[in-house]
């Protein structure tokens, strides 16, 4: 099992992840961003548009997201990204409670009300319902502070097979979570 996209060409030019970020972009408008960042994972053309959008600096982490460590006491960012990250993650808690003394903030993405029979087996260790979600929140130390779900399947595809056609009638979403430190 290899539990992560490989992120290539084909990948960041992947009109649904394209979709994904421009939308995840708009809601962080919303919001705004300042202040020193953290983007959590592999680097893909949304840390870049984050940078260009809002002006701020954004490190990438480079070490194992499932072991401890990796994480400098001395250093603290008011913004971490964790879009698509946290399904890919053998223990996801232990990746939260090593963020909750670093951070001020924490964006999350993830899938969101996936049917079980639709579920990515192959490339997800987790995935999670609203109340799966709330709790590993709230046992990581942090409290939700703002929620937007988003759909990132054009109506354009809905024909052309049936999970395309089960997304845009709401069946696959995104969830985007701005969390806090209680």
């Amino acid at each position: 099992m290899q539990p992560r996209h490989k992120i290539d060409g084909k990948y960041n030019s992947n009109s649904r992840h394209c979709r994904r970020w421009k939308l995840t972009i708009d809601y962080l408008a919303i919001l705004g961003i300042k202040g020193k960042c953290l983007d959590c994972g592999d680097r893909t053309p949304l840390t870049d548009m984050i940078k260009r959008r809002f002006q701020v600096k954004v490190d990438n982490t480079n070490w194992d997201l499932d072991c401890s460590g990796g994480y400098s006491e001395d250093t603290f960012y008011e913004n971490v990204f964790v879009f698509e990250v946290i399904e890919h993650l053998l223990n996801p808690l232990l990746f939260l409670r090593q963020l909750h003394p670093i951070c001020k903030y924490v964006y999350l993405s993830t899938p969101y009300k996936r049917p079980n029979w639709m579920r990515n087996k192959e490339l997800h260790f987790h995935e999670f319902n609203m109340n799966e979600l709330e709790y590993l929140i709230d046992v990581a130390g942090f409290k939700i502070i703002d929620k937007k779900i988003i759909n990132a399947t054009q109506w354009r595809y809905m024909f052309t097979g049936i999970r395309p056609f089960l997304r845009v009638l709401g069946f696959d979403r995104n969830v985007i979570l701005r969390l806090r430190r209680k």
